[in-house]
């Protein structure tokens, strides 16, 4: 089962499949000079798969560490926007992946995470044949791939769009400062101009000064 350390996020998607693989997914926020670790049992000679991308905050780049049971990093990224890795555990134990934003001082990142162990289960019954599988249970595995391949692609396109979302966000909030600055420029420079225009007209010249005495 998965453990997650000092780890604050907002859960989009928690799938566990308690057979022969187990498939985690989710998105958290990792916030500004932290970092946060994620636990995994593996058996040994066990196929893992990891794949991160960071979807919204700062410069869209986070520190990536993956440790086998003993310590050693099997994996590494710095500053990365996305990737993926495949491995087979050499040993059985706990692996640790970690996320890191200690760089940043300011600005916290949402991270997409999928940790998948071991193989995808086949369709109840297909392993059970001692023959060749007939044509409608062909079209069932393929209909069955096709579809997880749907699901990743929407998952990735989800995500895609929360970054366009977000950097539209972003767009439009600077765009309003700098519209909101313009027009305060604007009004500044014709409340300068009238007061000066007033102060052309009401000045007295000496003559008429001298005049108003008498």
């Amino acid at each position: 089962m998965l453990k997650i350390k000092n780890a604050e996020f907002c859960l989009l998607s928690f799938l566990a499949l308690l057979t022969v693989s187990t498939a985690v997914e989710f998105t958290f926020d990792l916030a500004d000079g932290a970092e946060d670790c994620f636990f995994e049992e593996i058996k040994r000679n066990t196929t893992a798969y990891l794949e991160f991308q960071v979807s919204a905050g700062g410069q869209l780049d986070v520190d990536v560490t993956l440790k086998n049971p003993k310590g050693d990093i099997i994996y590494e990224q710095q500053k990365a926007t996305f990737d993926s890795h495949q491995f087979v555990a050499d040993l059985a134990g706990v692996y640790q992946a970690c996320f890191s934003n200690k760089f940043s001082t300011f600005s916290h990142k949402f991270v997409y995470v999928d940790f998948q162990v071991g193989e995808e289960p086949a369709l109840p019954g297909v392993d059970d044949h001692a023959t060749v599988l007939t044509q409608m249970e062909t079209s069932s595995q393929s209909i069955h791939k096709s579809l997880n391949d749907i699901l990743d692609a929407q998952t990735h396109h989800r995500l895609r769009e929360a970054q366009g979302r977000k950097r539209a966000e972003e767009l439009n909030e600077r765009v309003m400062w700098w519209s909101c600055a313009e027009t305060a420029a604007v009004l500044t420079i014709g409340i300068v101009q009238i007061l000066v225009l007033r102060n052309f007209f009401t000045d007295r010249k000496p003559n008429q000064q001298r005049y108003s005495r008498l």
